[in-house]
């Protein structure tokens, strides 16, 4: 059986244009386009916890020579203006991994925090973009770094 039509069917209806405001999407899934040239793939999942806080996952995967996992991570979002669909939100990350947009090693831990926003479109389909700051703690030396995430993707 062909379940395509119907599982585009149960999104469509689950994202109508009357949820993507204050109403019922309580998970986004976003990829990072820039990061294929990498290549990697980063997915981020945010989760809303109340009308203006929300927890993310972060995963990243390198596909260059062999698909592994490369870095992950969490973060906390606070929505400022606007709701969790639309709307600006700061932040703080942990990640796991450098602090490099290019994600050159495996090694340490980065920490900081940004400023975004997200905007859900109808049916669902999600852009957020964020800009901060972060730290790169590898080899008992603290290096500093720039946060720089687009995202596109859907919510549910």
């Amino acid at each position: 059986m062909n379940l395509r039509l119907p599982v585009l069917a149960a999104l469509l209806s689950a994202s109508s244009p009357a949820l993507a405001g204050k109403g019922g999407h309580r998970f986004a899934l976003t990829f990072a386009p820039a990061q294929l040239a990498v290549p990697q793939v980063e997915l981020t999942g945010d989760l809303r916890l109340s009308g203006r806080s929300s927890v993310a996952g972060i995963l990243g995967v390198g596909v260059k020579d062999v698909v592994r996992v490369h870095h992950f991570g969490g973060q906390y979002r606070y929505t400022f203006t606007g709701d969790w669909g639309r709307g600006a939100f700061l932040g703080g990350e942990v990640v796991t991994g450098d602090g490099s947009w290019l994600h050159e090693t495996s090694q340490g831990l980065t920490f900081g925090g940004f400023a975004g926003g997200r905007y859900t479109f109808s049916p669902a389909l999600t852009l957020e973009a964020a800009v901060g700051g972060r730290l790169w703690w590898v080899d008992e030396q603290l290096h500093p770094g720039a946060i720089v995430n687009l995202g596109l993707g859907w919510s549910f």
